[in-house]
């Protein structure tokens, strides 16, 4: 079953209030990269401690820099940005989830990212992304402050674009990634194919070099839980999205499909997910006069300056500060609700043992 809420509809949704009060704490790690040397991941969290500004380049978060984090075991969310992206890309839906009492890590994904895309559209990138994701969870449970704050059975992630085939092959669904030759072989209206053209001329033989041997091992069953954000999905065989074993998952697209076709990538991945023999239907959001870079949280004025016009620029009639703010909580809301579900029933699943 099919759901898409207009822009109509979206604008009635009862935005849910946070229920915690606390400060909001930032904090950054460095860990390995599985793929070889470290990686940044960037923490939200939920703190005592009030106030406070976090000065990151142009960038100013309303949180308290290596605050204390409060005690108690919570639900952790990994936010997976997408192609030469930034840990700071969706630093909203990190403070909402904070605020909500939920820990949120943002990682910094090598050679695909603001500073270094040296790795961009390479098996290096393409298998390391998902592995990255189980990287951060393991270093975060295992942590000595970190790991007595997070509840495995409470485990989510957020993705965008690149982000959000780094977050369904993380859930589990398996890449070929010469469905992309194939896709963009023939004649199509998806952007996406115009995009990876331009980057490489020699596009089946550059993807037959990369990507000879099958990807292994890439699914991570703690993740029960997703918001997947006008996610890149032709790497995916309908099969390999049936596959995917999560049952709270949500679907976000634009209206305007300038980047993604919704009909290869989003609306497949929410009709192959809505196949699955399960209870719960994974509901495919529309934003009315969105864009792909819509969901990228508003850049501070001096970054506007320097960035693609169509990364910051919207059309006339839509307001992505007004948006993101309620892009954030509903995005706050779900995950928090979806991973109370995720232990609600790990402890019934326990007690019928």
């Amino acid at each position: 079953m099919k759901i898409t809420i207009l822009a109509a509809l979206f604008t009635t949704i009862l935005w849910t209030a946070p229920t915690h009060a606390e400060g909001v704490g930032f904090a950054r790690l460095t860990i390995a990269d599985p793929m070889g040397g470290e990686m940044q991941v960037s923490l939200w969290y939920p703190t005592l401690e009030r106030g406070g500004t976090v000065k990151l380049g142009p960038y100013k978060i309303e949180a308290v820099r290596n605050a204390l984090p409060l005690e108690g075991q919570r639900g952790l969310v990994v936010i997976s940005h997408g192609t030469e992206g930034s840990d700071l890309g969706h630093r909203n839906i990190a403070m909402a989830l904070a605020r909500q009492g939920i820990i949120a890590a943002a990682p910094l994904h090598p050679r695909d990212n603001f500073k270094d895309n040296s790795g961009v559209g390479r098996r290096v990138v393409m298998e390391g992304r998902p592995r990255q994701i189980t990287s951060v969870i393991d270093a975060l449970v295992s942590h000595d402050v970190w790991g007595t704050r997070i509840d495995p059975k409470r485990i989510g992630a957020f993705g965008f674009s690149l982000g959000g085939y780094t977050v369904l092959a993380a859930l589990g669904a398996e890449p070929e990634m010469m469905l992309i030759a194939e896709h963009c072989g023939v004649p199509n209206s998806d952007p996406f194919c115009t995009i990876v053209e331009s980057q490489d001329g020699s596009l089946h033989a550059l993807l037959e070099q990369e990507f000879q041997s099958p990807f292994d091992g890439l699914g991570d069953g703690r993740l029960c839980a997703a918001s997947i954000v006008d996610p890149v999905a032709v790497t995916f065989s309908d099969a390999a999205l049936a596959d995917i074993q999560a049952l709270h998952i949500e679907v976000w697209r634009p209206e305007f499909q300038n980047v993604l076709s919704a009909d290869a990538h989003a609306s497949r991945v929410v009709q192959q997910l809505n196949l699955r023999s399960v209870s719960e239907v994974t509901p495919e959001i529309i934003v009315k006069g969105a864009q792909h870079y819509s969901f990228l949280a508003p850049f501070p004025w001096r970054l506007k300056w320097v960035l693609p016009s169509e990364m910051t620029q919207d059309s006339p009639e839509f307001d992505r500060a007004i948006f993101q703010e309620k892009f954030a909580q509903e995005n706050a809301r779900f995950l928090v609700e979806a991973l109370e579900s995720c232990a609600k029933a790990n402890e019934d699943s326990s007690l019928k043992k």
